[in-house]
């Protein structure tokens, strides 16, 4: 809108606004009010909390701490704890108690415990139930175990032992005397004469063929052959290369470079 333009005439005010109206006068601004003088008592109340935690109570306690605990503190700590404690308690009335009580109480029933408990009471019972107990019931068990032992596990063992040497040990020794190790010497002599005999055999019909062969049949003709293939072969191949191959390898390349220089 430009602004030289006349100003849009005020629209009237209807009377549900006016209504609207005076019910945020009467109603919202005095709790708006209310509310802002509750906040701001609040802040006042914590400003001055802190001023009076600031200003008044660290101060305080520290000089309490400093001034009043701290030399309260050490006083006890040396007072009580090096003299009363140590010195006072320990000194004139725990050393004194226990001294008493290990001279008067505990020596005594010690040696009433040593003395009528254990040689007029332990000691005795002892003696009785070894004696009279343990003694006879042990001889018993000695006595039974000697009797078992000698007359139902020594035989027992002593004929296993009898039945195993004469029913296992000597068939097995007689097995081995006079049939494994003959047959053994036996097989190793066979063997041994076999293999002599096929080395024989084979050195006679193979060997001795292979190599009579070959020294008077294969190695003369594989040699005429050899004769044969340089003559016929080599020796031809090497004269062409060196006397046309090479001779026109040489030509060609002579012409080559005076046509093309290079």
């Amino acid at each position: 809108m430009n602004s030289v333009d006349p100003p849009e005439p005020r629209r009237p005010v209807s009377i549900g606004e006016w209504v609207a109206r005076a019910f945020a006068v009467v109603l919202l601004v005095p709790v708006r009010l209310a509310w802002e003088a509750l906040k701001l008592c609040g802040r006042a109340i914590v400003a001055a909390g802190v001023f009076v935690l600031e200003r008044v109570l660290v101060p305080v306690g520290r000089f309490v701490r400093h001034w009043l605990l701290r030399p309260l503190w050490f006083v006890l700590k040396d007072v009580l704890w090096e003299w009363l404690l140590q010195q006072v308690l320990w000194g004139m009335v725990l050393t004194p108690l226990g001294a008493f009580v290990l001279n008067w109480v505990l020596r005594p029933l010690r040696h009433a415990v040593e003395e009528w408990l254990w040689r007029r009471a332990v000691w005795p019972a002892l003696v009785l139930l070894w004696r009279y107990v343990l003694r006879p019931v042990l001889y018993a068990f000695v006595v039974a175990a000697e009797w078992v032992w000698r007359w139902m596990l020594r035989p027992v063992l002593y004929a296993f032992v009898l039945l195993w040497r004469w029913c296992v040990v000597w068939p097995l020794r007689m097995l081995e005397r006079w049939v494994l190790r003959p047959c053994g010497i036996l097989l190793a002599a066979v063997f041994s004469y076999a293999w002599r005999a096929a080395t024989a055999v084979v050195r006679v019909l193979v060997v001795v063929p292979g190599v009579f062969v070959y020294r008077y049949a294969i190695r003369p003709v594989l040699r005429a052959l050899a004769a044969v293939w340089d003559v016929l072969v080599v020796r031809p191949l090497g004269w062409v290369h060196r006397r046309i191959v090479v001779p026109m390898n040489r030509a060609v390349a002579d012409v080559l470079r005076s046509v093309f220089g290079r």
